[in-house]
């Protein structure tokens, strides 16, 4: 999908409101938890694939609010009255006289206050992993366990902000908290999105926003989810606001990511969204199609990283992934997944992932970084979480495996469809390795040396 164009749109007060809309279907508004970027989401595929996927069915629109992301920054901590013009803002400068609205977090007291106030702006209304606010002592009432310390959570967020990512990671997303790649690219999105500053104000913002007796008043259809070990706003306040709007849908999800998108599960949760605003059921199942996959390895990371140290060697990983997420995209590709020292890539067509490949090879080296690449086109299984397997995936990274340093694989099947860029000079063929060893480079493995079998023919690229 295409990464759409950032917009702006100007609220009563004069500041400029950044959003963006994609897909196509039944109007739906995000209203963001507590930090987003309309532009930066799109970089990581944990964030991008359930955008994508919601995409598919509706017409979805997000912005920042003011004072984060890509949005003009306040002086003063935003009242929820304010928060509240954002949204008017965004519908207007959509066009939209009416839309379902989803408020994730502390977005969901906003969506809250926001569909009690202008019911003939909100045709259904989904709570994610939100809460009410002034009720403390009720929302014990419906705990199975302690409250968490909110406060406590974001003052030591706020504290490590930019600096020390894994600590929201561990609260917001513990599902990604041994996923260092992740970890670093949380650092990235904190840096990008909010200064220190910035994010003091919000969570400052946070601690005061009440909406009163706003779900009392919702009329509108409601949908609530909540997951049921959120560590940063416990599922009591989900079992809440079910109680307290009339006529609302609560469902609680398993799993522990305030961040539901993250979620290893995350169709559980956005699925259901799906179904509630366009009225028909999401199907499940595993797909299947045809790709080139492209695995790529750091050379010696291990020595390369105890020779470094660890902050050098976060500083060159951070520029891998960098480079890697602007090269996959720029050729087509998606990012399925970051494996710490490379990344598992797929594109429609061989030359894609070729060319896709020797960029990202020749513009790390110019960084000091040696990676070596395999790539093989066939039939994979795209997963319900989005990730990938098959034949196709296991012989990629065999070949990627059995690589010399700094240099790219690539089997028979890919080989036809980037003959005629070899002809024309686009891609410098080095060697053709089949079944016998080739008499000019000897070192090279056959497909049966690398392990690999499917296929008859190697080809070398540099």
């Amino acid at each position: 999908m295409e990464i759409p164009e950032t917009r702006y749109a100007r609220t009563a007060d004069g500041l400029n409101i950044a959003y963006s809309v994609c897909g196509e279907g039944p109007r739906l508004l995000n209203v963001s938890p507590l930090v987003s970027n309309v532009e930066l989401q799109w970089e990581h595929e944990l964030f991008r694939r359930p955008i994508e996927h919601v995409a598919r069915h509706v017409t979805l629109a997000q912005f920042d609010k003011r004072g984060i992301g890509l949005s003009d920054r306040t002086d003063e901590p935003p009242t929820l009255e304010q928060r509240i013009g954002d949204i008017v803002a965004v519908l207007d400068a959509l066009g939209w006289s009416s839309a379902n609205i989803i408020g994730m977090s502390e977005g969901g007291i906003m969506a809250q206050l926001f569909a009690a106030t202008y019911p003939e702006r909100v045709e259904k209304i989904v709570l994610l992993n939100s809460a009410t606010s002034g009720r403390r002592t009720t929302i014990a009432t419906y705990a199975d366990s302690p409250l968490p310390d909110t406060i406590g959570i974001l003052r030591r967020i706020e504290e490590t902000w930019g600096v020390d990512p894994s600590y929201m990671v561990e609260q917001m997303a513990p599902s990604q908290s041994d996923n260092p790649s992740f970890v670093r690219w949380m650092g990235r999105y904190q840096r990008l999105s909010a200064s220190r500053a910035d994010f003091a104000r919000q969570a400052k913002s946070i601690l005061s926003l009440n909406a009163g007796d706003a779900p009392e008043r919702i009329a509108a259809p409601t949908l609530v989810i909540h997951v049921s070990g959120d560590r940063m706003l416990s599922v009591a306040n989900g079992r809440m606001l079910a109680d307290l709007i009339p006529g609302a849908t609560y469902r609680e999800v398993a799993g522990s990511d305030h961040f539901a998108w993250i979620m290893p599960e995350w169709r559980k949760v956005f699925d259901p969204v799906i179904e509630f605003v366009t009225g028909k059921p999401v199907a499940v199942g595993r797909q299947r199609r045809f790709a080139t996959v492209l695995f790529t390895d750091i050379v010696d990371s291990t020595a390369t990283s105890a020779r470094l140290g660890d902050h050098r060697w976060r500083e060159v990983l951070d520029s891998h992934d960098r480079v890697a997420i602007r090269l996959v995209d720029e050729y087509g590709g998606r990012i399925v997944k970051n494996t710490g020292d490379g990344l598992l890539a797929i594109f429609d067509a061989p030359s894609q992932g070729v060319a896709c490949g020797l960029d990202l090879r020749s513009q790390l080296a110019e960084m000091g970084v040696t990676i070596r690449a395999g790539l093989h086109a066939g039939e994979i299984e795209v997963r319900e979480d989005g990730d990938i397997s098959g034949l196709a995936v296991n012989l990629a990274a065999r070949v990627e495996q059995a690589t010399a340093a700094g240099l790219g694989y690539l089997t028979a099947t890919g080989f036809p469809a980037i003959a005629p860029h070899v002809a024309t000079g686009r891609f410098k063929l080095l060697a053709n390795v089949g079944a016998r060893r080739s008499a000019f480079q000897p070192d090279i493995p056959t497909f049966a040396e690398a392990g690999v079998s499917g296929g008859e023919l190697v080809s070398w690229f540099g």
